[in-house]
């Protein structure tokens, strides 16, 4: 009842060609992985910075365009060079209820004409208010002469103030012909709230779409003047200036998350994907590892019962010839001395029939052909006729059997047969480790939930580690008396074997130095309830 040095080497060159073939690589590849995901972290929260600053100018570029084609709408109103005010402008404003007013002044910006809205709620915008406005704006005003000297249209907004709102207004001025000859200037006036609330609200919700959340502020507030949704208290934005409104901005975000934090969560999803499939990877490596080792072993355990079973074959065939042939020779004249040379040779016999049924037994159990005929049967009756047959192989080894059975009938629901193989394999086993104490004891008794047979001696032990392995197939103790003492290594499998097949159990108490204590646990079918 071996790791041998050779198999250590090979499971360890094993696991040193699985660790350069498989893990060290998946290290390298998930630190790049990692690495290369911060840089496209980064570069994706750049994409979707630079996506929403696209939204933003388009949002801007729509309010110009507005005020551009208002513009236009105005100059096919007005007509060229003529002002006809009475009919063009008051026109135009009637089709645009957004503009307060149209305001015409000449070059110098001196002299300026209102036409108010149909409203009657628009303020004029006074000679003192433009002088104010244009003067420290000069060189724009020169910009917009030299623009309309090259045929081209420029706006230029103005912010004005509205003494009776309160609210700001904000003049589009752009220059063009006058009938009075040369050219001036004609500016469209609207309130930014209103401009903000019929333009831009508008393009707002069509951007948004449900994935998206807009909203426009006043500049240094964090209060939205209009949005796309319901904006939550403390909401960051990716703000940008509203062109025409210079008191104004404009923000953007991810409708449930700002960039960064989709940034981090597409990067925190990625990073579990990669540790998955590191993990992954990683119990596949260890699976094959285990499983190579586990044929390594299972091949060595072999290579070693073929090396154990043929010196066990080879000894009581050498002995049998070696008495066989002195007895055929007819060298030995006493009587007595031939009668001890006969028993050896039956003994010897009886030892090699036991090793090649063991092995054939063995080979039938595990290709599944064993059949098994139950019987009622009792278990002390079946210790008693195994301890008959063993009587003078114990004393042969100088060991006097300690007998406890149970006095009423232990029956049990088993195959003779095979009850009596596995009693035989733990007498075995209990005489050929049982060291210098001589002892072997054998026990038959009931609970109340099971029968039971215990065989016993006070040998050389087992220690704790390889009390579950022993076993199993082959496996025999790597070192210690126990090692030293030849076996097949198929005696205790095939105990498990025949308890397996009767429903039943076979466990063992032991300590090295102290002996073991093997025991076979039968459910009970039938007999006597113990008292």
């Amino acid at each position: 009842m071996s790791s041998l040095p050779g198999t250590t080497g090979s499971a360890r060159t094993l696991g040193i060609v699985l660790l350069l073939l498989i893990v060290l690589p998946l290290i390298f590849y998930s630190a790049f992985e990692i690495a290369s995901l911060s840089e496209g972290e980064e570069l994706m929260r750049e994409i979707y910075r630079r996506q929403l600053d696209a939204i933003l100018f388009s949002l801007n570029q729509h309010a110009w365009d507005v005020s551009s084609s208002w513009a236009t709408q105005l100059d096919q109103s007005i007509g060229s060079p003529a002002i006809l005010p009475d009919s063009g402008i008051t026109r135009f404003l009637e089709r645009t209820p957004t503009l307060d007013a149209v305001v015409e002044m000449d070059s110098s910006a001196r002299n300026v004409r209102n036409t108010l809205g149909p409203g009657g709620d628009a303020t004029p915008v006074s000679n003192d208010e433009i002088v104010a406005r244009t003067d420290t704006a000069r060189a724009r005003l020169d910009a917009l002469l030299r623009f309309r000297r090259l045929d081209y249209r420029k706006l230029e907004p103005f912010v004005l103030s509205n003494a009776r709102t309160g609210d700001g207004r904000i003049m589009i001025l752009f220059a063009r012909s006058l009938a009075s000859g040369g050219d001036g200037f004609v500016g469209l006036v609207f309130q930014e709230r209103r401009f903000i609330d019929r333009v831009i609200g508008p393009k707002i919700a069509d951007v948004a779409s449900g994935e998206f959340l807009v909203a426009v502020y006043r500049r240094g507030q964090d209060t939205a003047v209009i949005a796309s949704g319901p904006v939550p208290a403390g909401t960051q934005f990716q703000r940008r200036d509203l062109w025409l409104f210079p008191g104004y901005e404009i923000g953007i975000r991810l409708l449930g998350a700002t960039v960064e934090e989709a940034v981090r969560t597409r990067f925190k999803r990625n990073l579990l994907l990669i540790v998955a499939l590191d993990l992954i990877l990683l119990g596949g490596a260890i699976l094959i590892y285990r499983n190579v080792r586990a044929q390594m072993e299972f091949a060595r355990l072999k290579s070693t019962f073929v090396s154990n079973v043929s010196h066990e074959l080879r000894t009581p065939l050498a002995l049998i010839r070696m008495y066989a042939e002195t007895l055929e020779m007819g060298r030995l004249k006493d009587e007595r001395k031939k009668q001890e040379y006969y028993e050896t040779i039956l003994r010897e016999t009886d030892r090699l029939s036991h090793l090649v049924n063991t092995i054939l037994n063995f080979s039938r159990m595990e290709a599944g052909k064993r059949p098994y005929k139950m019987k009622e049967t009792d278990l002390t009756e079946l210790a008693r006729g195994v301890l008959e047959t063993y009587r003078l192989h114990c004393e042969q080894h100088g060991i006097q059997p300690v007998v406890e059975l149970a006095d009423a009938p232990v029956l049990v629901q088993v195959d003779p047969d095979a009850i009596t193989e596995a009693i035989i394999n733990l007498v075995d086993n209990a005489i050929k480790y049982g060291g210098t104490a001589k002892h072997c004891a054998i026990r038959t008794r009931l609970r109340p939930d099971a029968a039971v047979l215990e065989v016993e001696d006070h040998g050389i032990g087992i220690a704790l580690e390889h009390q579950k392995k022993i076993f199993d197939v082959f496996y025999r103790v790597p070192a210690g008396l126990v090692h030293e003492t030849k076996g097949s290594g198929l005696g205790l499998s095939l105990v498990r074997h025949i308890m397996n097949a009767h429903n039943g159990s076979v466990d063992v108490e032991s300590e090295p130095g102290k002996g073991s204590t093997f025991r076979l646990v039968f459910p009970r079918s039938s007999g006597p309830t113990p008292s």
